[in-house]
């Protein structure tokens, strides 16, 4: 049991029980045309979404790091995706500016690379957060729907919901790219 907490961290799960309460909500709410959030089925949230939750979101983590992600990896690094943020970097010169130097008060020299690593990091996890989120959605409204048969046309807001959050993760991590790109040309 160690071994297996020690694979996994803390925030990490705090982040995948986040995102698998997303699929639970999608789930009923499209199996069922509603949803409790304080009870499923007759038991209470915390016994039965929770376990459930947590699986759900390192799971859509795990479909996310080994294939999605992968194609914004490539694209990301191909040479018409690196012309494409250049041209469109969907963040202000300004801003970045702003954000590096808020990233280095209080060190050395230009760039504190170890600081800014740590900054990058947690602006990835909230990126990978948003994307994990929003399969969690798109993941629990199909089974949900696919359990009952398709008795419920798809729940339109949930729809909205999983587009929103994928459109602000592929967004924010174009700009993190984008202020990546930035600190490459400036180091």
């Amino acid at each position: 049991m160690d071994s297996l907490l020690k694979a996994f961290s803390i925030g990490f799960l705090l982040r995948s029980v986040f995102s698998g309460i997303f699929f639970v909500i999608a789930y009923y709410v499209a199996s069922h045309g509603r949803a409790d959030f304080m009870m499923i089925e007759g038991k209470s949230i915390f016994f039965v979404a929770l376990p459930v939750a947590l699986f759900a979101g390192v799971t859509a983590y795990g479909i996310h790091r080994s294939l999605v992600y992968g194609l914004f990896e490539w694209w990301f690094d191909s040479n018409p995706g690196k012309a494409c943020r250049k041209s469109k970097p969907l963040i202000s010169t300004s801003t970045i500016q702003t954000l590096l130097y808020r990233w280095n008060q209080n060190t050395q020299g230009p760039f504190d690379r170890k600081r800014m690593n740590k900054h990058f990091n947690e602006w990835a996890d909230f990126i990978h957060l948003q994307f994990t989120s929003s399969h969690c959605i798109g993941l629990g409204a199909l089974v949900g729907w696919i359990t009952v048969s398709g008795k419920h046309a798809p729940c339109c807001p949930l729809i909205c919901l999983w587009g929103l959050l994928f459109l602000a993760a592929v967004v924010s991590n174009w700009r993190s790219h984008s202020v990546l790109d930035y600190v490459r040309e400036q180091a």
